[in-house]
């Protein structure tokens, strides 16, 4: 396993990973589908959707991009190549934090990796039908992706609770906004992640787990935020799936933006529980959420747009030529996250398949 310091490389470009859904076109189940529909994709195709440890699942993964338009513009090519593929089928593909349906166990792909995590995780991952949405933003050195990584950490819960989009599991309100947040934090080396002094210690970690057999590669850390050497570049893996691709290009845009404002900041580590009590209060009650760190008590509305505020006055939109979208982020604060909408629609319906059409791509 390598996890090696990089330097000089071009920094800022962008790539992201959308995680979605086969379902029934009727009746909006899940299907088992995702290894007869990769024998079907071309070999550009191949290379580009990607199967998941569920067989009802796949993966959009976009090329490295250097805007966020390029970036949602490459997924939706993804998306329309597969419903062209699947057009005359009874399926179709579809998107969010969860599904809300009650399901029974699912069958995981036949993998060799696959096989040893389920022998491994058992029932944990038997309904682990969760989709993420994940971004990556490449920096110039490892140094400054150390730098970013420890910095995202205060700012996670706001990912978290401007894509919130899993109030559903299982036939349940989970009377959480981000049911798929609690659900992937039950994994060891998944959720909330600790602040580390420089690249070494890191790799230091990532070593004594391999050599302990705990993890096989550095994909086998899940944190909220980590660091991929391989690609150079920082990922947050908090978000939900949704989709609302305008939702996730500026989310994009913030974590471009985040990554760059870190590296002249100062760092104040938060405690670690009062991580965990944000990145609850983020999952359970969105942006209207307490949060917290060594200077101040405000909701994470409040911190969020300040931190958009900052950004700004530091001409970091500017520099990235994001500079459009700062009132587009400062917009989201004020619209219903898609959880919420979820809510609203069985509220009136009582009908969870029309929760299901919410997602549908």
């Amino acid at each position: 396993m390598k996890f090696n310091t990089w330097q000089n490389k071009k920094g800022y470009t962008l790539g992201a990973e959308l995680e979605a859904r086969i379902q029934d076109k009727n009746s909006l189940e899940l299907r088992n589908q995702s290894s007869k529909l990769r024998e079907k994709f071309s070999p550009e195709f191949k290379e580009k959707i990607h199967q998941e440890f569920l067989e009802c699942m796949i993966e959009f993964v976009s090329p490295v991009c250097q805007t966020s338009f390029e970036v949602i513009q490459e997924i939706k090519h993804q998306i329309l190549y597969l419903k062209n593929l699947i057009k005359d089928d009874d399926i179709i593909i579809a998107t969010s934090g969860s599904h809300s349906y009650k399901i029974e166990p699912l069958l995981h792909v036949n993998e060799k990796r696959y096989d040893a995590f389920a022998r491994e995780y058992g029932i944990l991952l038997s309904r682990f039908h969760i989709c993420g949405f994940h971004i990556h933003v490449a920096l110039p050195s490892s140094v400054q992706a150390m730098r970013a990584y420890n910095f995202s950490l205060e700012f996670l819960p706001i990912f978290l609770a401007l894509s919130a989009n899993s109030p559903y599991f299982n036939g349940e309100n989970a009377r959480l906004l981000s049911y798929r947040a609690k659900i992937f934090e039950q994994l060891p080396r998944a959720g909330q992640s600790n602040y580390f002094e420089n690249f070494t210690q890191m790799k230091t970690l990532y070593k004594k787990m391999y050599e302990a057999k705990s993890i096989e590669a550095t994909k086998d850390i899940w944190w909220d935020v980590r660091i991929s050497p391989e690609f150079g570049t920082l990922e947050i893996r908090v978000c939900d799936a949704s989709h609302d691709f305008e939702r996730l290009r500026l989310l994009i845009v913030l974590f471009q933006a985040l990554c760059l404002f870190a590296q002249n900041q100062e760092l104040s580590r938060i405690p670690h529980q009062i991580l965990l009590q944000n990145r609850w209060n983020a999952l359970r009650h969105g942006l209207d959420g307490i949060f917290q760190n060594n200077c101040v008590i405000t909701t994470l509305r409040e911190h969020f747009l300040n931190l958009v505020d900052k950004m700004e006055k530091n001409e970091i939109f500017l520099h990235l030529n994001t500079q459009e979208d700062i009132e587009n982020l400062k917009d989201l604060a004020c619209k219903d996250v898609l959880a919420v909408k979820q809510l609203n629609v069985y509220k009136r319906t009582k009908d969870f398949k029309e929760v299901e059409k919410l997602g549908i791509l």
